[in-house]
């Protein structure tokens, strides 16, 4: 499926959600992108969303600003995207918390990055709210020393506030924050725009905008949510390529015909100072 004969599943609520998508989609380069294919009740097709994701009539679903979906799927995990910028949660709260959470977060996120976005070799951060029980730290440590020792690069943890101040971000691939609150403020001071978010974790592509059902849009302004469908449409575009890309090159890998030492290189290439990695 080439980049312009793909199809993307466009889900649509009642209300103002439909003028949002008319927004989004006039524009005659849309259709040299992507097709869309609009599910609402009103359309009485929203009930073939399944099936056609099935036999790949559409690559990928699209919730629309101000609308909601049924779909849901233990362990996925939402990612806000914007750019070469990703943040994560690791845990909605501290008390929620563990070792064995924050290490499969990372390994979900690891996959997730290398084939879904294509980063070969992913940097990640564990950030934790400031004044975590030192408990809390000394756990995080461990988890991102036993998972580096098994080539997963990870660093941390951040003190949230210190992260964002530092502006340490720009140096990671992901952000796995612990921690709505702490998640939210991440995303609001450092990047104001960042409206679309990808639901990793799934069999399926989906993405979506910041945009809840219970949001009040202003009737006379809807550029700015018809620009956020339409990131979120062309970022479910370029996942749909890579995973395609990705699954393609691992699919028949050719077998080792010996076994390299461990070579320790990468850890150091991939390192960052010194001082901050200790902090």
């Amino acid at each position: 499926m080439t980049k312009e004969q793909i199809n993307i599943g466009i889900l649509q609520s009642a209300g103002i959600a439909g003028r949002i998508i008319e927004t989004a989609l006039n524009n005659p380069e849309i259709t040299d992108v992507f097709t869309p294919v609009i599910y609402s009740k009103e359309n009485q097709n929203d009930k073939n969303v399944g099936s056609d994701l099935k036999f790949g009539n559409i690559a990928a679903v699209v919730v629309a600003p101000g609308s909601t979906t049924e779909f849901s799927f233990p362990g996925a995990m939402m990612v806000y995207a914007e750019g070469s910028l990703r943040f994560a949660s690791v845990s909605a709260s501290a008390e929620d918390f563990s070792a064995d959470v924050a290490a499969d977060i990372v390994r979900k996120a690891w996959q997730m990055l290398r084939r879904d976005f294509m980063v070969s070799m992913p940097r990640i951060a564990l950030v934790i709210p400031k004044e975590s029980p030192s408990q809390t730290v000394d756990m995080c440590k461990q988890v991102v020393r036993d998972l580096t020792e098994q080539g997963v690069y990870v660093f941390g943890p951040y003190p949230a506030d210190e992260y964002s101040e530092d502006n340490l971000l720009q140096n990671f691939d992901i952000s796995l924050v612990v921690g709505e609150k702490e998640l939210q403020d991440l995303v609001q001071t450092r990047t104001s725009d960042m409206r679309t978010r990808f639901i990793a974790g799934m069999p399926m592509i989906m993405t979506q905008t910041d945009y809840p059902a219970t949001f009040e849009f202003a009737e006379d302004d809807l550029d700015e949510p018809a620009n956020a469908l339409r990131q979120a449409a062309y970022l479910a575009i370029d996942i749909s390529a890579n995973r395609i890309s990705y699954d393609e090159a691992h699919e028949s890998p050719l077998p080792k015909l010996y076994h390299e030492k461990r070579d320790d290189s990468e850890k150091v290439r991939f390192a960052i100072p010194k001082k901050k990695a200790e902090e």
